[in-house]
């Protein structure tokens, strides 16, 4: 169930998200979690997302807010998620531009943005 809070960090702006998590006010897993949430029920009618891996989302969740909580240095979207469109070649994540002929299609580069935005978010 989305409460309020959830309800209120899914709406946030990248900007605004990655602010409060610098400040201690938001974490990223509960960031992603609302994500998550608001997907979950908006989904069946938006029909947005190809592949969605929730754990690994939320692994990496919890990974930035260890590494905060550790003192490491943190980008400019530490702990921001990002959804990326089926046509971004992601190495760790099927990339199947849209089409059954690419079904299962995993490339082994990033994307030039791929790189920059996982560079903005350690």
């Amino acid at each position: 169930m989305v409460t309020g809070h959830e309800r209120q960090a899914a709406e946030l702006s990248a900007a605004d998200a990655a602010r409060k998590i610098r400040d201690g006010l938001l974490t990223s897993e509960e960031l992603v979690q609302s994500c998550l949430e608001r997907i979950h029920a908006l989904e069946p009618s938006v029909q947005a997302w190809t592949f969605l891996d929730a754990e690994h989302a939320l692994a990496q969740a919890r990974a930035a807010d260890e590494r905060k909580r550790s003192g490491e240095p943190i980008g400019a979207l530490h702990g921001v998620p990002v959804g990326l469109k089926d046509i971004i070649d992601t190495a760790d994540m099927p990339t199947e531009n849209g089409t059954v002929l690419h079904r299962g299609r995993t490339p082994s580069n990033d994307a030039a943005v791929v790189k920059m935005l996982r560079a903005a978010a350690p």
